[in-house]
């Protein structure tokens, strides 16, 4: 199989996921909302970056995830796709020191520190998603908000570095365990306590029965996005933080073989935290909670799914995503 021939519908189609696949009503004027962003805030961004950036229409990233979200809950959570989305692009080319500075500025931010004039939009935003979701979330909310930020960042992104500096994927088993990290999804899963209003106590969310559910769907992304974003890996020739790369390297299979190799651990991943949710209902009269949470993590899975099929941010040879370009200083 060529690259060319790779197409990522062939594996996750739209729908594949036993959840409902929805789009929030309000994703116009998320849209719209989006751009003026871009256009108006994000001016440390090339002008080719910022056409890039409309072009991905991540806002509808958002309106597929949490589709039952008000226009005002909507606000920030389409405010942080963006921030989340463009700092983790820009900083590809950073080292290890600039980018662990970046997550302790980022941290402080999110704990109420104000950002300097000087700062660009990145750090202006993370204060106003901050602001944003203190005025609707209480605060257990917003710490666990903090929380899974700050834990992607320090054991996703900073643990994936020496191993991209070194063009060599790690074993499956420890890739394994830092991509559950490095997808950066778990910041996005518990958007879902905003559109329930159900916020689970934190003897709840500790469970370790949630926490292994959080831990299966956050993976499912993560071989979502592996699958879906190869065209765009393939194109830059040196990722290897990449599921299918890493089958590849282990095994030493095929391309077309590795491909069936990591749709199966998708689905393994899937029907775990399934068969969980299923099997365990222990939570007595915070059983709906949890059962409102798995319902709009899962679907929020279907929306990025549908996401992913949509965008072109993983077109093939890489022409939809937006390259860094600029300095170093510029972040």
């Amino acid at each position: 199989m060529t690259p060319e021939q790779y197409h990522s519908a062939d594996y996750l189609p739209q729908g594949f996921y036993p959840w409902p696949d929805l789009i929030n009503p309000h994703a116009e004027q998320m849209g719209k909302d989006m751009d003026g962003w871009i256009d108006n805030d994000y001016t440390f961004l090339t002008e080719k970056q910022r056409v890039t950036y409309k072009k991905m229409r991540l806002h509808m990233c958002t309106a597929r995830m949490w589709p039952d979200l008000t226009y005002e809950q909507a606000i920030p959570c389409n405010r942080f796709m963006l921030q989340y989305v463009a700092l983790d692009d820009q900083m590809e080319d950073l080292p290890l020191e600039e980018i662990q500075q970046l997550r302790i500025r980022c941290t402080d931010i999110l704990r109420g520190a104000q950002p300097r004039p000087e700062e660009n939009a990145l750090y202006h935003h993370m204060a106003l998603i901050r602001d944003e979701f203190r005025a609707l979330m209480p605060d257990i909310w917003v710490e666990r908000f903090i929380f899974y930020f700050y834990q992607s960042f320090r054991y996703g992104i900073e643990l994936e570095y020496p191993y991209k500096i070194a063009q060599r994927p790690p074993s499956l088993t420890l890739f394994k365990t830092i991509r559950e990290y490095s997808v950066l999804m778990r910041p996005y899963l518990i958007f879902g306590e905003i559109e329930s209003g159900l916020v689970l106590p934190e003897h709840i969310f500790e469970h370790i029965v949630v926490q292994k559910m959080i831990s299966h769907m956050t993976l499912v992304v993560a071989w979502q996005n592996d699958i879906h974003s190869l065209p765009k890996e393939m194109a830059k020739g040196t990722e290897v933080f990449n599921l299918i790369f890493v089958l590849q390297q282990e095994y030493n299979l095929s391309l077309q073989d590795a491909c069936a190799e990591a749709l199966h651990i998708h689905n393994e991943e899937l029907a775990n935290a399934v068969a969980l949710h299923s099997e365990y209902r222990e939570f007595g009269e915070y059983q709906e909670h949890v059962d409102k949470f798995v319902h709009y993590a899962g679907v929020g899975l279907q929306g990025v799914n549908s996401f992913y099929l949509e965008t072109e941010r993983y077109r093939h040879g890489g022409a939809g995503f937006a390259w860094p370009e600029q300095t170093p200083q510029t972040i």
